[in-house]
């Protein structure tokens, strides 16, 4: 058994916190965490490990607050991506995803807490160690890549190792005011099963919007409810968390995914002028073009093949609505609303295809 004292609790004021591992899985390499950095790698391991885990891929997340700003798996970046990201040197596949995930929303990641799904190598923690980042999780570590992140943030970078083969008992135990909650955990396997029920006339899914959906509902099976996610190409590019309202989930996810298409249409060539700034300083000078250019302006619904998730059902059309105005094509959803038909209905005529997914993924 395993007994990690941390720096404080949720906040710096609950001066006492710790962690009990009784399975060893989890090693502390370097800093002093506090209880939502645990929260944060805990939970956005489970998502890089199931990712790569169901597409054979690396995958990385960047999380802030438990739950992600940004997931991708690795994909080559195009040049304007790599300008966007602020990209200098070559990358491996595993910085490549980083790099990804962190440009789905740099100023919202700012500080977050990373998970790598394969062993850090020397690029990845290269790039790590540019961005104002708190900690990271990760099965491996090269030694050159873990001499490089331990100079992060004079000596007091968080990182943690997990066993990759670790898996946690079917039953596990929260406890809140004092009361003990006990519930089996959500082992769902997402697979082509809970993609196979088309409810709509377009029933016609390419093998790459099938990954794209099974990265969608991992993404949500790790965000906290109510949450809607956008991806593309491998890659979430919005996420609307945390909502009461499924249309407030919606409309975040929407938007953000569209702020981050808008960057990917600014001419980066005006960052020449600020060769000494610092990254964050760069980022927002990118944000400030961008509203210049652009202001509120939807263009994301020039991006073919985008697809939209639900972790629940939707209660109105307007959901379907506004991802039509974005150019949404693909919708996976559980479905359950009293108002199933009209929704189904509203998708034929835009020609959106909804997949009935059949599972909740409220997570808590």
């Amino acid at each position: 058994m395993n007994t990690m004292k941390l720096k404080y609790g949720m906040n710096p004021y609950q001066d006492y916190a710790e962690v009990i591992d009784q399975s060893n899985a989890l090693s502390l390499l370097n800093g002093n965490p506090s209880v939502i950095n645990v929260l944060d790698a805990l939970n956005s391991w489970q998502l890089v490990k199931e990712v790569s885990q169901t597409l054979n891929v690396e995958c990385s997340t960047s999380f802030k607050h438990v739950t992600p700003s940004g997931v991708a798996i690795y994909k080559e970046l195009s040049e304007n991506e790599k300008e966007a990201y602020l990209i200098k040197k070559p990358l491996s596949n595993l910085a490549a995803a980083y790099a990804r995930a962190r440009g789905t929303d740099r100023l919202a990641s700012f500080g977050d807490f990373i998970a790598l799904s394969h062993c850090v190598d020397k690029e990845t923690a290269q790039l790590v160690k540019s961005e104002v980042s708190d900690g990271l999780i990760a099965p491996e570590f090269t030694d050159e890549a873990l001499e490089i992140l331990r100079s992060k943030k004079k000596g007091n970078y968080v990182i943690f190792q997990i066993d990759k083969n670790f898996e946690p008992e079917e039953v596990e135990t929260r406890e809140i005011f004092g009361i003990t909650i006990k519930q089996k955990r959500n082992s769902l396997k997402v697979s082509d099963e809970q993609l196979s029920n088309v409810v709509t006339e377009n029933k016609d899914i390419p093998s790459g919007i099938l990954t794209d959906l099974k990265l969608g509902m991992l993404t949500l099976k790790f965000t906290q409810s109510n949450s809607i996610c956008v991806v593309s190409n491998g890659h979430v590019i919005g996420i609307g968390s945390g909502q009461q309202s499924r249309i407030l989930c919606s409309g975040l996810a929407l938007t953000k995914a569209n702020v981050w298409y808008q960057k990917s249409k600014i001419d980066y060539s005006f960052l020449n002028q600020f060769e000494n700034k610092k990254r964050t300083d760069l980022d927002q000078l990118i944000e400030l073009e961008r509203q210049e250019r652009f202001g509120d302006k939807i263009l994301l619904n020039e991006l073919p093949n985008t697809c939209l998730l639900s972790d629940g059902f939707f209660p109105q059309k307007d959901n379907i609505e506004l991802a039509h105005q974005y150019g949404i094509k693909y919708i996976a959803t559980p479905m359950g609303s009293i108002r199933d038909e009209e929704i189904i209905e509203t998708a034929n005529k835009y020609g959106i295809t909804i997949i009935n997914t059949g599972v909740r993924l409220f997570h808590h």
